[in-house]
């Protein structure tokens, strides 16, 4: 009976024990970690380039752009990366690069080559030499331009007049398609039903000899637009163009595809749908688009365009009357063309000669290289006027070609948008460097130097906020050549 008043007695102090630790404070002490940027999504701007180029511009137009003597050192491949403004690989690729065409995910590059290759580039920062593999083309293909699609790689084979079909990686050829004569470019979109070869010829006898389209006046034959398609890598319609078309572009819904005549100072539009001009009455002859207000001939000589879905507009560069156009493609909800479909709604001044342009992906402006004059035009998406003019510095390798003064001659030209600000990419082929504009303040920031003059540059996304496959619609090469300043 002791014992059990003991067990007792210890019970309720241990009880009251537990209570006082229970009425006391006890901190809960919570770690506080650094605070820093949020990091931003993974994007580069891929740059290629040839170490002793020489200017494109300055090659015999008749043919790619590609000098007598092999070049000695072989191209090079730079990825900088678009939150650190930083070079983060580089490797050598195929002697004397051209041009080069990004897949839609932004994963694999394809440069075109002098040495008659095509170099695969996977797009990381781990990326060597060695993970650069090769394609040797047919002898004579004279490699020009290319499209990376879901199936495969096109690629324009100037010196065969045809365009080559090739998948895996590397590419194989897996069936080469004869087109309308002095064929220059393709267009499509990844999942393309089917693609669409540019010749500045056409199959009804017209002949134009490739190159011929560099003085564009001199020209009076209509080229074409062949339907290739993809499932059969067969020719399905022959389309009329304007005269010397140098360049194409696709809608990202694959409904509409737009071809920048040069020459005639038109846009050719096709339906892809119906696999035809686009027979839209309110539109010119033969579906074209008049840059120049109804007034002919047109000498605005579109060379280059974008499409900026979000607003539905279509943006040309026209080289030969340093503006751009500002173009009205909106369809309705069953993919017709919509009452005011075609409509120019604005012609801006921009610098001299623009060679190509990027609209920023938040659709505020506007961003042209322009070859004549060394710098950059800064275009309002909203107010349609010029915002302001960003001069390009550094000393190039070589003159200007239009100017033959030592200033840049800005060719290309891509963008990088994560709100609330973004990046523009430019380039020019008489120079070694990339020079990097912030679109907060819409000054250049950086100047980064790579290996020899630079050929080419594309971005993985031009909205690095999301997936590169739905946002970047600039993926498709653009080489110098037969009226493609």
């Amino acid at each position: 009976m002791q014992s059990l008043k003991w067990l007792a007695a210890g019970a309720l102090l241990v009880l009251a024990g537990v209570t006082g630790c229970g009425s006391q404070y006890r901190p809960v002490i919570t770690p506080v970690l650094p605070t820093g940027p949020a990091a931003q999504p993974t994007a580069f701007a891929v740059v290629f380039s040839q170490p002793d180029l020489v200017p494109p511009s300055s090659l015999p137009a008749n043919a790619p752009p590609c000098p007598a003597t092999a070049y000695a050192n072989p191209g090079v491949v730079t990825l900088l990366d678009f939150s650190g403004d930083s070079i983060t690989a580089q490797a050598q690729i195929g002697t004397g690069p051209i041009t080069f065409a990004l897949d839609a995910a932004g994963a694999n590059a394809y440069s075109l080559n002098c040495d008659n290759t095509i170099s695969t580039v996977p797009i990381t920062e781990t990326l060597q030499t060695k993970n650069v593999a090769s394609s040797t083309l047919f002898s004579g293909a004279a490699p020009f331009n290319a499209l990376a699609i879901t199936a495969g790689q096109y690629v324009v084979e100037q010196g065969r007049n045809s365009v080559g079909a090739y998948i895996g990686s590397p590419p194989a050829l897996k069936q080469e398609v004869a087109v309308a004569p002095s064929v220059v470019s393709v267009t499509g979109i990844p999942a393309s039903q089917r693609v669409y070869s540019i010749s500045q010829g056409n199959s009804n006898g017209g002949s134009v000899t490739w190159g011929q389209c560099a003085n564009p006046s001199s020209v009076t034959v209509p080229g074409e637009a062949d339907a290739i398609e993809v499932s059969t890598n067969t020719v399905s319609s022959q389309l009329r163009l304007g005269i010397c078309p140098v360049y194409g572009v696709t809608s990202a819904d694959g409904l509409r595809s737009y071809i920048m005549n040069r020459t005639s100072g038109t846009v050719t539009v096709i339906n892809d749908q119906l696999n035809m001009v686009d027979p839209n009455t309110r539109l010119g002859a033969n579906g074209t688009i008049n840059l120049c207000a109804g007034v002919t001939p047109c000498n605005a000589g579109p060379v280059f365009a974008q499409i900026y879905g979000t607003k539905n507009l279509l943006v040309t560069s026209n080289f030969d009357n340093n503006t751009v156009s500002v173009i009205d493609v909106s369809l309705d909800p069953y993919g017709n063309d919509s009452p005011t479909f075609g409509n120019v709604l604005a012609t801006v001044p921009v610098g001299a000669n623009p060679a190509s342009l990027t609209v920023l992906q938040d659709g505020s402006r506007v961003y042209t290289a322009n070859e004549g004059d060394g710098t950059v035009t800064v275009v309002n998406l909203t107010s349609f006027t010029p915002q302001s003019t960003i001069l390009l510095s550094g000393t190039p390798l070589s003159p200007n070609t239009i100017t033959g003064t030592m200033i840049p001659q800005p060719r290309t030209i891509d963008s990088a948008y994560n709100y609330p600000t973004g990046k523009v990419y430019v380039t020019a082929q008489n120079s070694a460097f990339v020079t990097i504009i912030r679109t907060d303040t819409d000054v250049v920031s950086a100047a980064i130097q790579v290996q020899g003059a630079v050929v080419d540059l594309h971005t993985t996304a031009q909205y690095t906020g999301t997936t590169a496959t739905s946002t970047n619609s600039n993926t498709q090469s653009r080489a110098v050549g037969s009226g493609a300043p």
